[in-house]
């Protein structure tokens, strides 16, 4: 079989969008999870169509005969290089083609100071691939959601991030995550709604969007707590979902009281530069 690796284009997005949606929805059908992070394939088309056309995404296809049947994008919006999805279509599946595309991405941030991705820890497949490349995993996840029964918390002020709160937000991100995501929340600044917790004017969390595809970071477990009651307060009647660290045992405990429920075990794996996060923080779908 002969597969051919080139960049993704603007045509590409349509059957991009539906290889990412089947691979994710077949991959936890099969294993009967009820949460996929492309639940429609309108949703799919909306994110891949970000990822091509972003300048600050890598994206990749792998071709057969001309064929679209596979795709894979890396986050180069900061210097740790973030990648995913890597998916390829049902019928090529287990024949080497993401193996290739993970190959490819590689290639692409060899002098990055480090590579990390969010893999599902149910898809043994995908944890052989990104072991056997390189990846180690270092940090157990569970993707949690739920509606929050308690009201924000006093003495902490949760609020709308704006521009003038990215360098103080950077800052808290470097104490606690060891690494600068400054691109990302700039770029969470437009398309979704950062929030920040403050105490006596103090930014002691901020989250880029309570959700799968961003991250969040808190000086302790009690700031996060506040920031997401905080967040459920923006949103009400909405759920709100989020990877928590299974080693937040305690944070764990309080999601389950307040309602919330674990979804599906996911690991943060890294090559390269990694340092043990301290404070507390959610990984967005890629770290």
């Amino acid at each position: 079989m002969n597969i051919a690796i080139r960049r993704s284009q603007t045509s590409d997005i349509n059957v991009c969008a539906r290889i990412n949606y089947e691979a994710f929805k077949g991959i936890s059908d099969r294993h009967c999870f009820p949460h996929t992070d492309f639940l429609t394939l309108e949703l799919a088309a909306e994110i891949t169509q970000f990822w091509i056309e972003s300048p600050l995404f890598f994206g990749i296809v792998a071709e057969s005969d001309g064929v679209v049947v596979g795709c894979g994008f890396m986050d180069e919006r900061n210097p740790i290089r973030g990648i995913g999805p890597v998916s390829v279509d049902r019928t090529f599946q287990g024949k080497g083609t993401g193996r290739q595309i993970m190959k490819a991405l590689l290639e692409r941030g060899q002098d990055a100071v480090g590579i990390r991705l969010v893999q599902e820890s149910f898809n043994m497949p995908s944890l052989s691939l990104y072991s056997s490349v390189g990846f180690e995993v270092k940090e157990p996840l569970l993707l949690v959601e739920g509606k929050f029964r308690s009201q924000p918390l006093s003495g902490v002020e949760v609020r709308p991030m704006g521009s003038e709160d990215v360098g103080e937000c950077q800052a808290l991100c470097n104490r606690v995550y060891g690494c600068d995501r400054t691109n990302e929340m700039k770029d969470a600044l437009n398309f979704f709604s950062p929030l920040v917790a403050s105490k006596q004017g103090r930014i002691v969390a901020y989250t880029c969007a309570v959700s799968a595809f961003g991250h969040s970071v808190a000086e302790t477990e009690a700031d996060m707590q506040a920031l997401l009651l905080g967040a459920a307060a923006y949103s009400p009647g909405e759920a709100l979902c989020f990877h928590l660290p299974v080693r937040y045992a305690s944070l764990f405990r309080w999601c389950l009281q307040e309602g919330l429920r674990g979804l599906k075990p996911l690991a943060v794996m890294a090559i390269g530069e990694y340092r043990q996060p301290s404070g507390c923080y959610f990984p967005s779908s890629v770290y």
